[in-house]
């Protein structure tokens, strides 16, 4: 049912804990060459998303998801060009990730998901984290990199958290349908009988 929801919480999950680790094994004493890795990561994220979920998106006419999508790109295609400001620009990305994991626990919680409790933790660390970099640029490269790679770390968990989450409102849906089955099968044999 969420086939392409899943492929692409995988992905986001893997590369964003892939770059968080990489920030915490050999922290960058240069922003520059992390700024185009980062860059090359937010613009694949951003380009997965779009095209497995554009369809979707354009049915439910839910422009916001295209936008944020289409922004993602924009912004990784920034950072790569201006890696002088990459602590602002990451900052506002991992500001927005945190925000949208931290809006998305409200229907994990409606479909009475167990871990809605740890993708609302998740998000509100990389709000604080995108914050951080956003109000304090100025911080050493290295001290830079560790906030980074926490804020990576974080996305890359919360994504793996939604998709187990997800796994269970899938669950969710498919019991929904079959208890409507069932009582429309009991109607038209009730009907039948009569």
């Amino acid at each position: 049912m969420f086939k392409n929801t899943k492929i692409s919480l995988i992905i986001r999950g893997i590369a964003f804990a892939a770059l968080g680790i990489l920030c915490f094994c050999f922290p960058m004493d240069t922003m520059e060459v992390f700024a185009k890795i980062a860059g090359v990561v937010v613009i694949i994220t951003g380009l997965v998303f779009f095209f497995l979920q554009y369809k979707a998106t354009l049915r439910s006419l839910e422009t916001t998801a295209l936008s944020a999508t289409v922004l993602m790109v924009a912004l990784g295609v920034l950072i790569v060009i201006h890696p002088e400001i990459i602590a602002i620009l990451l900052g506002v990305f991992i500001l927005f990730e945190g925000i949208d994991f931290s809006l998305n626990t409200i229907k994990y919680y409606r479909a009475k998901s167990k871990g809605w409790w740890l993708m609302l933790l998740l998000g509100l660390l990389t709000i604080a984290f995108g914050a951080c970099s956003i109000f304090v640029p100025d911080l050493a490269p290295t001290i830079l990199s560790i906030l980074f790679g926490l804020s990576f770390l974080s996305i890359g968990c919360a994504s793996f958290t939604a998709l187990a989450g997800l796994n269970l409102v899938e669950d969710y849906f498919e019991a929904a349908r079959r208890t409507l089955e069932e009582k429309d099968t009991e109607y038209v044999e009730a009907e039948v009988v009569k």
